[in-house]
C-alpha cells in the first residue's frame, strides 16, 4: 500500500509543475474580446466610459517678422502671448 500511494503523490506533484509550466509560458491574449470564453450576454452589457483625449493642435510658436506666429510643431500648442505648451 505505501508503494501506490508514492507513486499518486509523484504524479500529482509531476501534473503540477508541468501546469504551471504551460500556464506560464503560454501565449496571453491580447484583446478580451478574441476569447473563446465570452459570455452570449456579453454583447448586452452597458460599454465601459472612456475619458476622450484632449485636442492637441500641433502647434508651436515662433517668431516670424514682425510678429508671432503659431507654426506646425510636433505635440505642442500654441497658447496666446506667444507661448508653447507640451499636450
Amino acid at each position: 500500500m505505501r508503494r501506490p500511494l508514492k507513486m499518486a503523490v509523484r504524479f500529482f506533484v509531476l501534473s503540477a509543475v508541468v501546469m504551471a509550466t504551460v500556464m506560464t509560458f503560454a501565449p496571453v491574449s491580447q484583446s478580451p474580446s478574441h476569447s473563446p470564453y465570452l459570455s452570449a450576454l456579453s454583447d448586452l452589457a452597458a460599454a465601459p466610459a472612456l475619458a476622450a483625449k484632449k485636442h492637441c493642435p500641433n502647434t508651436a510658436c515662433e517668431f516670424v517678422a514682425p510678429a508671432h506666429a503659431c507654426l506646425d510643431g510636433g505635440g505642442t500648442k500654441c497658447l496666446p502671448g506667444c507661448v508653447t505648451q507640451a499636450c
